[in-house]
């Protein structure tokens, strides 16, 4: 015991240093990444205020309304998609993948370029309407954030896998306001390429609650869903001892959310694939009309664009939602969903993917409640639960998933439906041999960059042979 001790304290001694300057490199990636999430945020809501401005000025002419909205949108997609192609093509979509192929040595990142594309361009393509989450931005630029610390502090390959994991995790607890469940997500979907360690999972934390504290307590910005929501659990959810007799249907929810899981990859993967066939002209003239679509459903359908922290709020306030409705609001969604994400805008998939999971939830509780009247769970408790069970169908990640969405809305009244969805969910998703969606995007990048790796080689090679002709 003695010399377990002194080898103990050596061992402290050793890596007293090397631990606690990595720990001070994790705070100031929090801080900054923590302040730049805040100014994403702001300007963004001054993005999407344009169309509340336009609807202002034009109250009494509806088709100059849309008409104004639909050029302010296609110009905004159009600027994004330029910016994206010609400075940084690598921060088209979520980036997550990205992070995860620098943490694994197989993606370069060029932090200046992509914070500024990612920053200027993700305002500009969520700002006008598209179906994008504000988290695929922040949690890209956190990770740019830290590859650019580490560089400037000259880290050591480990630590540098440390702090770009410690920059997304931050830009991810930036977004959602949820610390815990951005600390989970490096865990569970990060796993094969974060070197976890004591001294790595610590300094991901401590990046992770001081981007909380930036964003949320210093800036004021506050999380993607509202509070009133928070609030509104309560009254979902009267007597928690009670979800416990309606297992059978979170289990029901769970195997439906996890086909649904299954299908979202698929035409997702499907969607970019039928996209990647187009040249570059075509796809900014895909994008512009896109943004023009989506900035005219601004002002017409707001439920049906945006990243949908709105529409979940709406769908939480109507307890007796049509199903007519919400089938429109699935398939519309769904739709606006695949295209903005393949339209190679920056932007994320996480918020959409919570907001279809919410439509979904609450169909099944409301056709629950058509087939047994006296049924006392309420169709929010379903919502809730399918939030979290379809990101960990489509993720493959379901305790981030129960607690992202117990964070988010401050329902841990509803753990167990919670778990019992996600553990479904995933499991289903697992049987059908999905894979996981970062994976998946990953390996298309990877797919596309020995393309043009090949490519550039071959025309080497043209251009030597010509010149020793």
């Amino acid at each position: 015991m003695e010399r377990d001790m002194k080898l103990a304290e050596q061992f402290a001694k050793k890596n007293d240093g090397p631990f606690l300057s990595t720990f001070g490199l994790a705070l100031l990636v929090g801080l900054i990444a923590g302040s730049l999430g805040a100014a994403f945020h702001y300007f963004l809501d001054q993005a999407l205020a344009v169309h509340t401005a336009i609807a202002a000025n034009f109250a009494d002419q509806v088709a100059a309304q849309v008409a104004i909205a639909a050029l302010f949108g296609a110009a905004m997609a159009g600027v994004a998609f330029m910016l994206v192609r010609v400075v940084a093509p690598e921060a088209a979509g979520s980036g997550i993948q990205e992070i995860e192929g620098a943490m694994a040595g197989l993606r370069p990142v060029r932090a200046i370029r992509v914070l500024l594309v990612k920053f200027i361009g993700g305002i500009l393509g969520i700002g006008a309407g598209l179906v994008l989450g504000r988290e695929g931005p922040t949690v890209h630029m956190g990770g740019c954030i830290g590859k650019m610390v580490g560089e400037s502090a000259k880290a050591s390959p480990g630590t540098m896998n440390t702090l770009l994991a410690a920059g997304a995790a931050a830009g991810l607890s930036a977004a959602f306001g949820a610390p815990f469940a951005s600390i989970l997500f490096v865990m569970e979907e990060m796993r094969g390429r974060f070197n976890y360690s004591f001294v790595s999972i610590h300094a991901v934390a401590i990046a992770s609650l001081t981007a909380k504290v930036m964003d949320d307590q210093v800036f004021g910005v506050g999380p993607l869903l509202p509070i009133q929501l928070k609030i509104s659990m309560a009254e979902i959810v009267l007597f928690p001892a009670e979800v416990f007799r309606f297992i059978p249907f979170f289990i029901g929810l769970g195997i439906l959310i996890g086909l649904c899981g299954v299908a979202f990859n698929a035409t997702l993967m499907a969607c970019l694939r039928y996209l990647d066939r187009f040249s570059m002209r075509t796809m900014s003239l895909i994008t512009i009309t896109l943004g023009g679509i989506s900035g005219a459903l601004v002002l017409m359908a707001p439920g049906c664009v945006g990243g949908g922290d709105k529409l979940v709020q709406a769908v939480f306030s109507d307890h007796h939602a049509e199903l007519r409705v919400l089938l429109a609001l699935f398939l519309v969604r769904g739709a606006m969903t695949f295209l903005s994400y393949g339209s190679g805008l920056p932007g994320g998939i996480f918020a959409p993917m919570l907001a279809i999971g919410a439509i979904v939830g609450m169909g099944f509780g409301t056709v629950s409640h058509l087939v047994l009247p006296d049924l006392e769970m309420p169709a929010g408790a379903f919502a809730l639960a399918a939030m979290a069970g379809l990101f960990a169908a489509t993720v493959r990640a379901p305790l981030t998933g129960i607690v992202l969405v117990a964070e988010l809305t401050a329902s841990f009244e509803l753990l167990a439906p919670l778990v019992i969805t996600c553990v479904i969910s995933s499991i289903t998703a697992q049987a059908l041999n999905c894979e996981p969606i970062y994976d998946s995007l990953l390996e298309r990048t990877l797919r596309r960059q020995a393309k043009m790796e090949e490519a550039a080689q071959e025309e080497s090679e043209l251009q030597h042979d010509a010149i020793n002709a």
